[in-house]
């Protein structure tokens, strides 16, 4: 598919997981893509396998953290390859833990990283997305933004509903100048250190049995999703919150007998 021919597009934390996989996804299609991630050798690895497809990438290392990043990887895009057509904001990170061990400085940070790394993309993008007249921005959020995952901390799900809702204030101020604005919706996806804590407890096999399609996430999956949020096959969608999640969103949770 050609679906992002002649389109520039950035993804943030993509030298791993989701991000690795929407940054080939999108290359894949057509795009010249900027993969941003915190690791430079993380982000030069992903751009070295999408360039092993005859595609175009550009390694950018920095943290969403640092409040004038986001700004700066997008106004670079722009200079550099004159346009701006996705961004796919993808950070987010959380750890085992619970609310009344979470110290102040933790909260804020964890906040910060997952809801407003995302807020500060949003801005940067929409102010050139806006002047163009067009574009597409996929936030990443987390089934832990809508129901609480026990053991994981609060901050993370409390971060990932902001970003849900984000998603649709955005969406409502950027229609107006053709821009569109969604998200994926996560559930568990396979990634190594999630197999290994699977491992720990019980099982890939025990957990999977429990989905309703009987099968972990990929971030294949996720990126499928993403690059059709961002594609014109989505034109007349914006504003929504798409769950990736083997159906997970669709059972009704309830103490096993």
């Amino acid at each position: 598919m050609d679906r992002f021919e002649g389109t520039v597009a950035i993804v943030t934390g993509a030298g791993s997981g989701i991000g690795r996989a929407a940054a080939l996804r999108l290359a894949a299609e057509g795009a010249v893509v900027v993969v941003a991630d915190i690791r430079k050798d993380a982000a030069e690895e992903t751009v070295a396998e999408i360039m092993t497809t005859g595609a175009r990438g550009e390694a950018i290392a920095g943290d969403v953290l640092e409040p004038e990043f986001l700004d700066e990887l997008v106004d670079g895009t722009v200079r550099r390859h004159g346009r701006l057509d996705v961004l796919h904001n993808n950070v987010g990170f959380g750890r085992r833990g619970t609310l009344v061990d979470l110290g102040d400085d933790d909260w804020q940070r964890g906040i910060d990283g997952n809801l407003g790394a995302t807020f500060r993309g949003i801005r940067a993008a929409l102010r050139v997305m806006a002047e163009q007249r067009s574009g597409a921005i996929v936030n990443t959020a987390s089934l832990a933004g809508v129901r609480k995952v026990p053991g994981v901390v609060p901050y993370y799900g409390v971060a990932k509903a902001g970003v849900i809702q984000l998603t649709r204030e955005a969406a409502v101020e950027a229609g107006a100048y053709g821009v569109r604005v969604n998200a994926v919706v996560p559930g568990s996806v396979r990634t190594p250190a999630f197999e290994s804590y699977l491992e720990q407890i019980g099982g890939l096999d025990a957990y999977a049995d429990q989905l309703p399609l009987r099968r972990i996430g990929r971030p294949e999956d996720i990126a499928a999703a993403v690059a059709f949020l961002a594609s014109p096959d989505a034109a007349g969608i914006t504003g929504v919150a798409l769950p990736v999640d083997a159906g997970v969103s669709a059972v009704l949770a309830e103490p096993k007998l």
